[in-house]
């Protein structure tokens, strides 16, 4: 079989040339914010979590779905899929060490990092789900590096200096050991690390939106979707149009895994809408008012989107199509970052606190927040907030999504990383 280094060696070269690219934007942006402040964003106290926080949950949830696949290779041995397992691990790894970058960029401040490690607070979720990053981010790492020991060996890689003097049969059967081994902590530890994201979100009572028993799951349905769909687009990648035919199958069964994923999705986000329709409540008819009408064109992105990737992924003339799985996959991956924003605006122009007060025409009053906007209307401060990302913002974001293209498209540049059946 061909070596991705000879098929890919001018546009692997150029996307890592991209990924640097981005890297130096998201850097310069970064030093920007640091020198001004979080002032530079369009972030406030009535918007606290923005453009930031959704892109961690994103990153999240792909790195989850990229473990989920490759562990479930090995732990239920799929054979059409054992060629692409390295690569799933490889963006598994990719993604979770860019959603590690964006909760520092985040922070908003050097101090603020230092802090964070120097004296933790062990009550605060922002330190459980760094610990579990972390921990998620190292087994990432050896899924990738078990499965690449061969290779490496051949290829004189200092990682892999310890196996020169071993024997090729040896280290072989040492890489599918211990390959299976992390697959079988990997794929439990997948699910966890988008389980205590969600319920850092979940758990915010608060917030209407977010507090519900079916976001756990649903956040483990998306990043399935969503880690499945990039790895489809990795692998295509990676095997070239002449490649696509011999593989054929195995981009099959990763369509209908996202399929099936999605399906699920929807199954939750069906009950959470009927829910919030039919209960009759004050907070439920607000939160329809604000999906249907003030971020409808977003939030009907995040349905459409994945919900047409879905069909087309059912179709068995569309799941052994090269073109429509690409854009099937790049449907779901937008569809999937339009789930992460919408997590923000209807929980953020959701008013969290209240009170009656006595003699007052409102009630309930919503409790007063600085946002420097009165509400004519009605309440004297405003109850809606709104919220667009800067243009600093994105370029600050540039960054994750810089590393992550430069650590995959260089390693599959300058590694082969379809192995042998």
């Amino acid at each position: 079989m061909m070596h991705s280094y000879q098929r890919l060696s001018r546009s692997g070269r150029a996307l890592v040339g991209l990924g640097l690219g981005l890297c130096a934007i998201g850097l310069f942006s970064w030093i920007m914010q640091l020198t001004n402040g979080l002032e530079v964003t369009h972030m406030q106290n009535a918007f606290s979590w923005g453009l930031y926080i959704a892109a961690f949950a994103f990153f999240v949830g792909v790195a989850a779905g990229g473990m989920i696949i490759s562990s479930s290779i090995y732990v239920f041995n799929v054979e059409k899929l054992k060629p692409f397992s390295r690569i799933a691990s490889l963006s598994a790894f990719g993604c979770i060490l860019a959603a590690g970058v964006m909760v520092l960029l985040d922070l908003g401040s050097i101090q603020n990092i230092f802090f964070l490690f120097l004296t933790p607070n062990l009550m605060s979720p922002l330190l459980w789900d760094v610990c579990v990053v972390t921990a998620y981010l190292i087994i990432t790492f050896l899924s990738v590096y078990m499965q690449m020991l061969p290779e490496w060996q051949k290829d004189g890689f200092f990682l892999a200096a310890w196996t020169k003097k071993r024997p090729a049969e040896e280290v072989q059967a040492f890489s599918k050991k211990w390959s299976r081994r992390v697959a079988l902590v990997g794929l439990p530890f997948a699910v966890l690390i988008h389980t205590v994201t969600a319920l850092i979100f979940a758990t915010q009572v608060s917030h209407h939106w977010w507090n519900t028993a079916v976001l756990p799951p649903d956040f483990v349905a998306m990043a399935v979707a969503s880690g499945s769909a990039l790895v489809l687009i990795i692998c295509m990648f990676t095997v070239g149009k002449r490649g696509f035919a011999e593989h054929a199958d195995a981009f099959n069964i990763m369509a209908k895994v996202v399929a099936g994923a999605l399906v699920v999705h929807f199954f939750f986000t069906l009950i959470e809408l009927l829910l919030n329709a039919w209960n009759g409540s004050t907070q439920g008819q607000e939160l329809v008012h604000i999906l249907f009408n003030e971020y409808a064109a977003l939030y009907l992105a995040e349905l459409i989107f994945p919900a047409i990737a879905m069909i087309m992924f059912f179709m068995r003339r569309f799941s052994y199509n090269r073109p429509a799985l690409l854009i099937g996959s790049i449907l779901v991956i937008v569809g999937a970052f339009a789930h992460r924003m919408m997590l923000l605006y209807p929980a953020f122009n959701e008013p969290a606190l209240s009170l009656n007060v006595a003699g007052a025409s409102i009630k309930p009053w919503v409790v007063p927040l600085s946002t420097g906007r009165p509400d004519l209307a009605g309440a004297f401060f405003s109850t809606s907030f709104a919220y667009v990302p800067s243009l600093l913002e994105w370029g600050v974001t540039m960054l994750p999504f810089g590393i992550a293209l430069t650590v995959i498209a260089g390693t599959i540049t300058f590694f082969k990383l379809i192995s042998e059946k």
